[in-house]
């Protein structure tokens, strides 16, 4: 994906501006599920596809050690010069990885919390690949780590087309997201359609950025049927403000997972 110039990751400055609002609050929620689940275990944290690195970069400046990996060469560079840049480069391990195949770059056992928001894990097409993930996931944690994963369920037949709009701004450079969500028609169809257009406005012009891509769904039965299959077991569940939560379909939750 590099070498393609118009799509939502190619200029990680962009993807930060428009996320970065609420990053601190966030990290409030992950520090309270953290706190809740990982009593005892090491205060090192880990995102896997960090993109950015944002999340990452405010942990740091609570002083944790943080790790993280995206498949993107550009992300990856963009994270470390931030990270350079707020003085917390010392504290933070980045490499380009895949979600399936990271764990050789981690001491085996050396992460007390890792954390994967946002429907992230969506982004891997199969059974197999998110059996890998977690697999991946289990020979980093330590036995008194957790992983906190944040996934959208799916209602299948009965979930609507919906709509998001984010924006952002950073000194003279506004980015603005209109995101619309196909769900599946059937349970036979496993990938919700996600049609993203970004507008990026400076004062030398303005910029549009079309983006069209899948992720892949779950309904509550079929998200805990994986999990079952997996490396990894069910602690709990969390809202985004990291405070007790029952799953909901269709619904966003915060799955906290464990190894077995």
């Amino acid at each position: 994906m590099d070498d393609q110039p118009n799509t939502l990751y190619a200029d990680p400055s962009i993807y930060d501006i428009l996320h970065a609002s609420g990053t601190a609050a966030e990290v409030d929620a992950l520090e309270r599920t953290a706190a809740c689940f990982c009593a005892g275990a090491p205060d090192v944290w880990l995102e896997p596809a960090c993109g950015s690195g944002r999340y990452l970069r405010q942990a740091a400046t609570r002083g944790k050690r943080v790790i993280g990996f995206d498949l993107e060469n550009k992300m990856i560079d963009y994270a470390r010069r931030r990270a350079q840049k707020a003085g917390t480069a010392d504290l933070h391990q980045l490499f380009v990885g895949d979600m399936r195949s990271f764990a050789s770059e981690i001491a085996p056992g050396s992460v007390g919390f890792a954390f994967n928001p946002i429907n992230t894990v969506r982004h891997l097409e199969s059974d197999e690949d998110l059996l890998a993930h977690f697999e991946q996931i289990a020979r980093v944690l330590d036995d008194a780590g957790a992983y906190a994963v944040g996934i959208s369920l799916t209602s299948y037949e009965y979930e609507m087309p919906s709509e998001d709009v984010w924006s952002g701004k950073r000194g003279t450079c506004e980015v603005q997201q209109v995101i619309n969500y196909m769900p599946p028609e059937s349970r036979g169809d496993r990938f919700e359609q996600i049609y993203s257009v970004l507008t990026v406005t400076r004062p030398s012009g303005e910029e549009q950025i079309v983006s069209n891509y899948k992720l892949r769904t779950y309904n509550e039965a079929q998200w805990r049927e994986i999990i079952e299959r997996s490396a990894l077991r069910v602690l709990g569940v969390v809202d985004m403000e990291g405070m007790p939560d029952e799953p909901e379909e269709p619904g966003y939750a915060v799955w906290v997972l464990a190894r077995r």
